[in-house]
């Protein structure tokens, strides 16, 4: 019998030492904060963006190595925060929307001169509505050793702070369709002026890139501009590797968000790349020049034949056309010449035939 009290003493003892003590879990204050929005409101964000907030004003209430123990207020240090010796760090993002966020992850993108935080970067999925989406998300930052904070706080190894960063709004802006806009702009929809001319243009730092002209309609559909002649997301960019060519790419065409409501097929002009300012020249002959639709299955649809090329009444070099939604083109100054011409359909007289219904 005392054998068997022993023995059951002796698992007691050997279970007690192996029990390791709760993490604990505090909940952080955090002041909602950004280093780059493109928004005024400090928690709104577009579509298809991303926004830098700061991790400068992470405090927490954590207990003190004092005796007797008391509880001190820290801020945390960022610049721990991509150390994985001090912090594991996870994000979740909310219950609310989380289908709009992208992405989110630490950055250390540099701001001023030399700051380069980390930050928290949050990036958002495209939209090309008006509707506006809320988000929660936040950051739980885990303890991988004991460590001292601020004067006599400490946190445990295996603690875990939570840092909500409260409530953001996700939504485009709305204006009338009859604006300026640079290339790249995105976070607007526009909703055109009824029985009533709409111009909109589009430029960079030089000239106006593009410019679209029609009457609006009684409906009043609204439709989503953006305007990239960025490459970088186009599959089909080394078909024209060999040559100046120049992508014009109506964002929202990818979401059926360009079409135009009008009373009749909108004019649409794009600027003649070929043509050199200072001498006062075109670079390329534009009866020599090529242009492609890009279809919805990313094959190119050669639709030379549906623009002019014109000089028009702002002495401006274009290539214009008629149609009632904007899409993908591609400017160049040859065809292109790749393995994949297969996937353009060429009838008997050397054009392709369209098959996008942009140009009816």
């Amino acid at each position: 019998m005392k054998k068997l009290l022993a023995v059951v003493l002796a698992a007691v003892m050997a279970l007690s030492l192996g029990v390791v003590a709760f993490a604990a879990t505090y909940d952080a204050d955090y002041t909602y904060d950004v280093q780059d929005g493109s928004k005024t409101a400090k928690n709104e964000i577009y579509p298809d963006d991303s926004v830098y907030l700061k991790l400068d004003t992470v405090k927490v209430t954590v207990p003190t190595s004092a005796s007797p123990a008391g509880i001190e207020v820290v801020t945390l240090n960022k610049s721990d925060f991509t150390n994985k010796d001090m912090w594991k760090v996870k994000f979740d993002k909310g219950d609310d929307n989380s289908k709009m966020i992208a992405k989110i992850s630490l950055s250390e993108k540099k701001y001023g001169v030399a700051d380069r935080g980390p930050w928290v970067k949050i990036e958002t999925k495209p939209d090309y509505t008006t509707d506006e989406f809320k988000i929660s998300p936040s950051m739980t930052l885990t303890a991988q050793k004991d460590m001292s904070v601020g004067t006599a706080g400490v946190i445990k190894d295996g603690d875990k702070i939570v840092v909500n960063f409260g409530t953001i709004y996700i939504s485009n802006d709305e204006n009338l369709a009859d604006q300026d806009y640079a290339a790249g702009t995105g976070g607007v929809v526009l909703k055109p002026t009824k029985n009533d001319d709409n111009e909109i243009t589009w430029e960079d730092e030089n000239n106006t890139i593009a410019t679209l002209k029609f009457m609006g309609d009684d409906n009043q559909t609204k439709f989503f501009p953006k305007l990239s002649t960025k490459w970088e997301d186009a599959d089909y960019a080394e078909y024209f590797a060999d040559q100046d060519a120049f992508i014009f790419n109506f964002k929202g065409s990818v979401a059926g968000q360009t079409k135009i409501s009008s009373t009749s097929r909108a004019t649409l002009e794009l600027y003649n790349p070929y043509y050199d300012s200072d001498e006062d020249e075109l670079t390329v002959d534009p009866e020599n020049v090529v242009i492609y639709a890009v279809a919805d299955d990313g094959s190119l649809n050669d639709v030379t034949a549906s623009f002019k090329a014109i000089e028009n009444e702002d002495g401006d070099y274009v290539f214009q056309t008629k149609t009632r939604e904007l899409g993908v083109y591609i400017i160049a100054e040859k065809a292109y010449t790749t393995a994949a011409a297969e996937d353009v359909e060429t009838p008997d007289d050397g054009k392709a035939i369209p098959d996008t219904g942009i140009w009816a």
